[in-house]
């Protein structure tokens, strides 16, 4: 079971080459690669496994599975919605949240995806099938817009949503991104329990996300891409994310300033090796004017 505040040391089998890997009839494969590296993931797990292989993708960005489509013939998307810290290697900090969602690609649901999701409930995961899993992942790439958002103020997400010089610049952001997935004729849903996007906008906009955000360490919930800076890495999933919309932007015509200004400073920031925190609320609030033309 899923559990916070609990140290569990658990003993699995790993292998840093995919060569190792001695593939089973039966083998279902779980994708949770950053999405700038499922591409070459897809191709190194083509080579040893065969395209009738059942790949389950539980990443964040909505063009995973598509890659993973080009090597395999049974591919599944799934909806990730609870969060972790990467503390060091080996050493994970699970913060909040515990729901799964999961359906074939490019739509529909299975006995294969249903057993799958009973497998992950005996884990302790809240589980549930949906026929139309990529509006679902639309849904939440809405949301992780933000995360480069979070990154560059060094703030984790429910310090961001309580404080009223954020939760505003939050709202702007989705608005955008709602605006071109309107355009690009693009329909995200909610999975059960959640309110749709426009309505977590209004929410921002009230400030009706308040709420305890000075939180201890184990309970605050980073973005990834805040993870990234922190650690230095190379790369950010912000092409796939920020970088998502501002193509579609420009394919249906539709301005999209503050995710392009987003992306940019992500970009600056990997290149510079900028920690988290670079600039404050009031720093990028002017930026956001200047890139809105204001």
């Amino acid at each position: 079971m899923i559990s916070r505040g609990v140290l569990r040391r658990i003993k699995v089998s790993a292998t840093e080459s995919l060569r190792d890997l001695r593939p089973k009839p039966d083998d279902i494969l779980l994708v949770t690669v950053k999405s700038h590296d499922t591409a070459q993931a897809a191709e190194e797990l083509g080579a040893i496994y065969g395209s009738g292989t059942t790949v389950v993708s539980l990443q964040n960005a909505i063009r995973n599975e598509e890659f993973l489509a080009n090597r395999f013939e049974r591919v599944y998307g799934g909806l990730v919605e609870f969060g972790a810290n990467y503390l060091s290697p080996g050493v994970v900090e699970y913060t909040r949240g515990n729901l799964l969602a999961l359906g074939k690609f490019p739509e529909g649901v299975d006995t294969v995806a249903e057993r799958i999701a009973s497998d992950l409930m005996a884990a302790g995961f809240r589980v549930y099938c949906h026929p139309r899993i990529m509006r679902l992942k639309w849904w939440k790439l809405a949301f992780n817009v933000n995360n480069a958002l979070l990154a560059l103020l060094g703030c984790w997400l429910q310090q961001a949503q309580s404080d009223p010089e954020t939760y505003p610049l939050m709202a702007e952001v989705m608005s955008e991104t709602l605006l071109v997935l309107r355009k690009a004729n693009i329909h995200p849903e909610a999975p059960p329990g959640f309110p749709p996007i426009e309505e977590s906008i209004d929410t921002l906009r009230r400030g009706d996300f308040a709420r305890e955000h000075d939180l201890p360490p184990d309970r605050r919930s980073y973005p990834s891409m805040w993870q990234d800076l922190k650690w230095f890495r190379k790369t950010t999933e912000a092409d796939a994310l920020n970088g998502e919309i501002v193509e579609l932007g420009k394919k249906y015509g539709v301005p999209t300033p503050l995710n392009a200004l987003l992306l940019q400073l992500a970009h600056e920031a990997v290149r510079n090796q900028q920690q988290p925190g670079k600039y404050t609320t009031q720093e990028i609030a002017k930026l956001f004017r200047q890139a809105q033309g204001g």
